[in-house]
């Protein structure tokens, strides 16, 4: 069965990889492209709580002090594949527009005694998007195309390490450092209705730049039946090494850049300043363990566990010294909350008398939040909600689990004329881990 999960998890990530579309939405065309949409599916069934779920079976890679709360000697390898279906209506005019991506590549384990660490791949921002309008220039009838393509990765690694340890209390600390790399373009072209020949404009964005986050958790038992935690993540204000290339061209073909015959404007420009928005999350977790459940020759023992967390984004710290345009970013905020609900949650004792209900986590929730742009002099909101389960696989008492996050939300502002979005997420995880007869990273010893 190993085996064949490391069949899927490869094929999955091979097929997702090739050819894949990482977004399509106009509001990509602003800045180096959207850092949302692209969901995990363990978190987005908890209304997108990313940084408060911090347990053995999960690797977070949102809070990097989740790391060293992994399991001794069991670590995890994560895919996560993300689609979403979106219905843009802007005026009477609608479009639809399906993707599918890589969410992410992880693994993580924890190690020593109080040290975990984790490293992968994940998306930093995506940019995709198509439109095209006519007009007159004079009496020639004249169609305008507007394009943007590109995304930007971030390779990371992260250490986590556990600075206070009881038996029913930890405070642990963590980093994540990553390489931003990728680059981001917004193309316009311009052409006769009748021809192909026309001007093309392209603005490219390159990131080639390191990138770090921290994250702390605090997490009590209070008693058999109550538990909490705290958790707080931080982005700090960082100046992002990047270049900038504006070109414009007289084409004989606009959709063919071989067939350029004359180039009006080809400038290059790097040590330019290009910061990121700081951004400060804050969450917190509270389980109960709810009465035992006496079933026909077994006992279960029910969780729900309720999460939420809230996250602030300081936009006026951006800076992009690049920029031609005059654009204005907005300060946002992020609320989420979610609430997951076990059957039995110590499947792996009882997996032998408890069947696979019994054993899934059911999750929902429903999250809030503002975007940094504004239509007709309003702020840009998301909202939505979502549910989700998590199906644990228990083969020799392993941590593999497969996820599923559903979501339906829509955003955009009160005037019905202007750009909205309504869109469906369906979004697949994949966690492997080697059984309890397999532990990883155990000292042996010879008799």
């Amino acid at each position: 069965m190993r085996k064949l999960f490391l069949v899927i998890f490869s094929f999955a990530l091979g097929v997702t990889s090739y050819g894949q579309l990482a977004i399509n939405s106009p509001y990509s065309s602003n800045g180096i492209g959207e850092t949302e949409g692209l969901d995990n599916a363990t978190f987005l069934g908890l209304g997108n709580v990313r940084i408060s779920m911090c347990d053995s079976s999960t690797l977070n890679y949102y809070n990097p002090a989740s790391y060293s709360a992994l399991a001794k000697g069991q670590p995890l390898f994560s895919l996560g594949i993300s689609s979403r279906l979106s219905n843009y209506t802007e005026a009477n005019v609608e479009s639809f527009s399906p993707i599918t991506s890589v969410q992410h590549f992880a693994f993580g384990f924890s190690f020593a005694k109080y040290l975990g660490m984790a490293f992968g791949l994940q998306p930093y921002s995506r940019r995709g998007y198509s439109f095209s309008t006519g007009g007159f220039v004079d009496q020639d009838s004249m169609t305008y195309t507007y394009e943007g393509k590109g995304s930007i990765s971030n390779a990371f690694m992260g250490l986590s390490a556990t600075i206070l340890k009881f038996d029913s209390t930890r405070l642990s600390v963590g980093v994540n450092a990553g390489y931003l790399f990728g680059n981001v373009t917004n193309t316009r072209t311009a052409q006769e209705a009748s021809s192909t020949m026309g001007g093309l404009g392209m603005k490219t964005y390159d990131l080639r730049s390191f990138h770090y986050d921290l994250g702390v958790m605090f997490t009590h038992q209070i008693n058999d039946n109550h538990s909490f935690g705290l958790y707080a993540t931080y982005d700090p204000l960082q100046t992002l090494k990047s270049s900038y290339k504006e070109e414009v061209y007289f084409a004989s073909d606009v959709s063919n850049t071989n067939s350029i015959i004359d180039t009006n404007v080809y400038t290059t420009r790097d040590g330019g300043n290009l910061t990121n928005a700081p951004k400060l999350s804050y969450g917190l977790r509270y389980t109960y363990r709810l009465k035992d459940n006496n079933k026909i020759q077994r006992k279960l023992h029910p969780e729900i566990g309720l999460y939420a967390s809230y996250s602030t984004t300081d936009w006026s710290k951006y800076e992009n010294s690049y920029a031609t345009d005059s654009t204005q970013f907005m300060n946002t905020s992020k609320l989420s909350v979610g609430v997951q609900f076990i059957p039995e949650s110590e499947f792996k004792i009882n997996t032998a008398t408890t069947n696979i209900f019994a054993r899934i986590r059911y999750r929902a929730g429903y999250y809030q939040y503002t975007l940094p742009y504004s239509a007709n002099g309003e702020q840009v909101n998301d909202f939505g909600t979502t549910f989700g389960f998590g199906i644990p696989v228990s083969i020799q008492k392993s941590l593999s689990s497969i996820n599923f996050g559903f979501s339906i939300g829509q955003r955009g502002v009160s005037d019905q004329q202007q750009l909205s979005e309504k869109y469906y997420g369906i979004n697949l995880g994949i966690t492997i881990a080697p059984g309890a007869s397999e532990k990883w990273f155990r000292k042996r010893k010879l008799n």
